[in-house]
Protein backbone atom coordinates (compact mmCIF):
# COMPACT_ATOMS: atom_id res chain seq x y z
CA UNK A 1 0.00 0.00 0.00
CA UNK A 2 1.21 3.61 -0.90
CA UNK A 3 2.54 5.89 1.80
CA UNK A 4 -0.16 8.49 1.14
CA UNK A 5 -3.01 5.99 1.39
CA UNK A 6 -1.39 4.49 5.18
CA UNK A 7 -1.14 7.85 5.97
CA UNK A 8 -4.71 8.37 5.26
CA UNK A 9 -5.99 5.90 6.62
CA UNK A 10 -4.14 6.78 10.38
CA UNK A 11 -5.28 9.78 10.32
CA UNK A 12 -8.59 8.50 9.67
CA UNK A 13 -8.61 6.49 12.21
CA UNK A 14 -7.49 9.74 14.76
CA UNK A 15 -10.01 11.75 13.43
CA UNK A 16 -12.31 12.67 16.50
CA UNK A 17 -16.38 13.79 16.43
CA UNK A 18 -15.63 17.71 15.20
CA UNK A 19 -13.27 17.07 12.63
CA UNK A 20 -15.54 14.20 11.46
CA UNK A 21 -18.34 16.72 11.40
CA UNK A 22 -16.45 19.44 9.44
CA UNK A 23 -15.76 16.73 6.76
CA UNK A 24 -19.47 15.86 6.51
CA UNK A 25 -20.12 19.24 6.10
CA UNK A 26 -18.04 19.88 3.73
CA UNK A 27 -18.74 16.74 1.48
CA UNK A 28 -22.14 17.64 1.23
CA UNK A 29 -21.80 20.54 0.17
CA UNK A 30 -19.63 19.70 -2.99
CA UNK A 31 -21.02 15.91 -3.74
CA UNK A 32 -23.37 16.34 -6.55
CA UNK A 33 -20.27 18.32 -8.42
CA UNK A 34 -17.86 15.36 -8.07
CA UNK A 35 -19.97 12.68 -9.07
CA UNK A 36 -18.92 12.37 -12.64
CA UNK A 37 -14.97 12.01 -11.40
CA UNK A 38 -16.01 9.93 -8.76
CA UNK A 39 -18.11 7.88 -11.19
CA UNK A 40 -14.89 7.58 -14.17
CA UNK A 41 -12.46 6.96 -10.66
CA UNK A 42 -14.42 4.17 -9.30
CA UNK A 43 -14.76 2.47 -12.38
CA UNK A 44 -10.90 2.37 -12.74
CA UNK A 45 -10.79 1.66 -9.21
CA UNK A 46 -12.74 -1.15 -8.08
CA UNK A 47 -9.94 -3.49 -9.91
CA UNK A 48 -8.07 -2.72 -7.22
CA UNK A 49 -6.56 -4.74 -4.59
CA UNK A 50 -4.78 -1.61 -2.74
CA UNK A 51 -8.41 0.17 -3.67
CA UNK A 52 -10.41 -2.68 -1.70
CA UNK A 53 -8.06 -3.64 0.81
CA UNK A 54 -8.17 0.23 1.79
CA UNK A 55 -11.95 0.75 1.52
CA UNK A 56 -12.58 -2.10 3.52
CA UNK A 57 -10.06 -0.33 6.16
CA UNK A 58 -12.00 3.20 5.87
CA UNK A 59 -15.49 1.01 6.83
CA UNK A 60 -13.57 -0.67 9.87
CA UNK A 61 -12.21 2.82 10.92
CA UNK A 62 -16.06 4.41 10.56
CA UNK A 63 -16.88 1.68 13.33
CA UNK A 64 -14.38 3.56 16.16
CA UNK A 65 -15.76 5.20 19.04
CA UNK A 66 -15.51 8.62 17.76
CA UNK A 67 -17.04 7.73 14.59
CA UNK A 68 -19.95 6.13 16.35
CA UNK A 69 -21.01 9.23 18.78
CA UNK A 70 -22.15 10.72 15.56
CA UNK A 71 -25.46 10.36 13.23
CA UNK A 72 -25.87 7.85 10.60
CA UNK A 73 -26.19 10.82 8.55
CA UNK A 74 -22.76 12.47 9.68
CA UNK A 75 -21.38 9.41 9.26
CA UNK A 76 -21.77 7.97 5.92
CA UNK A 77 -20.80 11.65 4.48
CA UNK A 78 -17.47 11.61 5.96
CA UNK A 79 -17.01 8.06 4.62
CA UNK A 80 -17.91 9.06 1.24
CA UNK A 81 -15.50 12.05 1.88
CA UNK A 82 -13.11 9.44 2.82
CA UNK A 83 -13.66 6.94 -0.22
CA UNK A 84 -13.43 10.51 -2.24
CA UNK A 85 -9.84 11.19 -0.90
CA UNK A 86 -8.57 7.62 -1.42
CA UNK A 87 -9.66 7.40 -5.07
CA UNK A 88 -8.11 10.95 -5.29
CA UNK A 89 -4.20 9.20 -4.10
CA UNK A 90 -4.96 6.44 -6.22
CA UNK A 91 -5.83 7.88 -9.29
CA UNK A 92 -3.91 11.39 -9.07
CA UNK A 93 -2.12 10.37 -11.99
CA UNK A 94 -4.79 9.86 -14.56
CA UNK A 95 -6.96 12.41 -12.71
CA UNK A 96 -4.89 15.52 -12.93
CA UNK A 97 -4.58 18.13 -10.63
CA UNK A 98 -7.69 19.99 -10.83
CA UNK A 99 -9.70 16.68 -10.56
CA UNK A 100 -7.67 15.36 -7.94
CA UNK A 101 -8.35 18.53 -5.58
CA UNK A 102 -12.20 18.78 -6.33
CA UNK A 103 -12.34 14.77 -4.72
CA UNK A 104 -9.79 15.38 -1.69
CA UNK A 105 -10.71 18.88 -0.77
CA UNK A 106 -13.59 17.95 1.70
CA UNK A 107 -11.53 15.42 3.65
CA UNK A 108 -8.74 18.22 3.43
CA UNK A 109 -11.04 20.32 5.81
CA UNK A 110 -9.54 18.42 8.76
CA UNK A 111 -6.27 16.85 6.86
CA UNK A 112 -4.85 19.59 4.95
CA UNK A 113 -1.67 17.73 3.88
CA UNK A 114 -3.81 16.31 1.05
CA UNK A 115 -4.23 19.79 -0.29
CA UNK A 116 -0.25 20.10 -0.12
CA UNK A 117 0.80 23.90 -0.70
CA UNK A 118 -2.36 25.05 0.57
CA UNK A 119 -1.85 23.46 4.14
CA UNK A 120 0.74 26.50 4.46
CA UNK A 121 -1.40 29.33 3.52
CA UNK A 122 -4.79 28.08 5.76
CA UNK A 123 -2.87 27.73 8.70
CA UNK A 124 -0.15 31.08 8.72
Amino acid sequence: MNEEVKRLLEDLRLMGPSSIELVAEAWRTVAGDEDTIRTAAERRAEDDPEWREAETQIFQVARGESWLSLPQTERDSAVAAAQDALLALLERKTLGEERYRTLVRPLAAALPWLLTGEAEDRYP
